[in-house]
């Protein structure tokens, strides 16, 4: 294959950062490396006729790690795996122990539904997996099938106590919808200070298949915090990395840690330092655009690495704004991308 012979690591030039026009340096890459799922979560996936990409369309593990030492090149620093579902895709243990492997990568995480990880978590981390975020939307086994569209919660359960048992850092995503879990965000509370596992409350975004979104079911961060301090005394906030999507607070008598990704009310886009590759090799400067590059195109035609390496930076420079700017422009809508096939 063309990038073992050449050499990558060798040819390349590592000064210069992925640097966007408003100043932004790219230091995360999120790598989508399928859009199937075993779940159809409401929030994600449309109720029916989706059309998977053809298996023959998306990137190899080869062709991922291959990009990811380009992009490691241009100083990304963090992998976060993704999907779709990404522990559907066969054999993931070995993308993983490659991926570890790059020079300049310092953390590889994964993010899943857990439906599917329970016997898989000690291969993942002798890997070199360091962290994972599961998806629990619900303490409800009925509530769950109706969000998920299957009878899981008890898998999702015990996957996590597997994490946990391994010392893998396991944080929990919980996207809250009003009228449809809104009522247990105090249970996902006594949840973190049970297990020690920091949960992220996210607010309900326009990614979903289903394109039932709207403001109305948005539960905002200063709601949910004003409930959770009710309940359990004052919430103060952490020294957050700016460029974490999730602002972390814990309480000053617990154990509990809670994050929480406001897109939609505070918007963080001044200090992203995100990119994405989806399952058929299509870079997103960001998670609410549709224009999208093809990098795969690159690969297909026997492009060089200098000359991948200079698509890529041009291509962050055209990075939009973000979600804050569709938000002044009152141009909201369900749908403007779907998440699981633009990965998470």
């Amino acid at each position: 294959m063309r990038f073992e012979s050449e050499g990558i690591l060798g040819v390349l030039d590592s000064t210069k950062e992925l640097s966007d026009s408003f100043g932004r340096i790219a230091k995360k890459l999120r790598i989508s490396i399928t859009d199937r799922c075993n779940m159809r979560c409401i929030y994600c996936m449309p109720f029916n006729n989706t059309k998977w990409l053809s298996q023959k369309s998306i990137l190899t593990y080869e062709q991922i790690t291959y990009l990811a030492e380009i992009f490691a090149s241009l100083g990304i620093e963090k992998i976060k795996i993704t999907g779709g579902e990404p522990l559907v895709r066969v054999d993931i243990i070995s993308l993983i122990k490659s991926l570890s492997s790059i020079k300049g990568i310092n953390s590889i995480s994964m993010t899943t539904n857990g439906i599917l990880l329970k016997d898989r978590v000690a291969g993942l981390k002798e890997a070199g997996l360091e962290s994972i975020n599961i998806s629990l939307d619900t303490f409800n086994r009925t509530r769950f099938k109706s969000i998920s569209g299957i009878d899981g919660l008890d898998i999702v359960l015990e996957s996590i106590k597997s994490a946990v048992s391994q010392n893998l850092r396991v944080k929990i995503n919980t996207v809250i919808i009003r009228d449809w879990n809104d009522d247990e965000i105090s249970e996902f509370v006594e949840f973190s200070k049970k297990t020690g596992c920091p949960v992220k409350f996210i607010e309900f975004m326009p990614l979903d298949g289903t394109k039932i979104w709207s403001e109305n079911l948005v539960v905002s961060k200063d709601e949910m915090i004003d409930k959770i301090n009710n309940d359990f005394g004052k919430l103060s906030p952490l020294d957050n990395d700016k460029a974490d999507p999730a602002r972390l607070y814990r309480f000053d008598n617990g154990n509990a840690t809670i994050g929480f990704i406001p897109s939609i009310t505070k918007p963080f886009c001044q200090d992203c330092d995100r990119v994405r590759i989806t399952a058929e090799g299509k870079l997103h400067t960001c998670l609410f655009e549709k224009k999208n590059y093809d990098l795969k195109a690159l690969l297909d035609k026997g492009k060089s690495d200098k000359e991948i390496q200079e698509y890529i930076r041009n291509c962050i420079l055209e990075k939009p704004e973000g979600i804050i700017k569709i938000i002044k422009n009152h141009s909201l809508e369900p749908g403007i991308n779907n998440m699981y096939s633009i990965g998470g």
